[in-house]
């Protein structure tokens, strides 16, 4: 049986992703905290801040989550009044959010708070490095959502 360790040397590059992953995620988490929010609130926020008129629903498959797991999240920010939820115009059955300005001053600090914490991780990484890092996991996505696809069809 192979060793867990055997897993970093067969797929480095994985195993790297996800580390990364994992600790800007938590770094995040740290400092929003700070801040009084959680991640799937910032999230949240930040979808309604870059998509007007995004639904609860492409709310929670932006945001990666279940639609009732979303509604949780928007009550919780809307309690706290950052944010404003109302009936769609063009579809009653559908409610859509907004950002109240206590919201967006939340959204703003939160966005600072992230480009900081990416800059910081991308400390002597040199832009034409970023930049292919950015291509190459871009075609990876590329290529996984392309999978995925085909799997669907069959």
């Amino acid at each position: 049986m192979k060793s867990k360790e055997s897993y970093k040397h067969q797929a480095p590059l994985g195993y790297l992703i996800h580390e990364v992953a994992r600790l800007m995620k938590r770094r995040f988490e740290e400092e929003a905290k700070s801040h009084g929010i959680t991640l799937p609130q910032w999230r949240a926020l930040a979808q309604i801040a870059i998509n007007e008129r995004i639904t609860q629903v492409q709310l929670a498959a932006a945001s990666d989550t279940d639609p009732m797991t979303m509604s949780g999240v928007l009550d919780r920010l809307e309690k706290r009044g950052l944010i404003d939820r109302y009936a769609d115009p063009t579809d009653s059955r559908a409610k859509l959010a907004r950002l109240t300005p206590e919201g967006e001053e939340i959204f703003v600090t939160a966005r600072k708070v992230g480009l900081a914490m990416y800059e910081a991780a991308l400390e002597g990484v040199s832009e034409d490095d970023r930049n292919t890092v950015i291509a190459v996991l871009g075609k990876m996505r590329g290529n996984l959502l392309g999978q995925a696809a085909e799997l669907e069809e069959v």
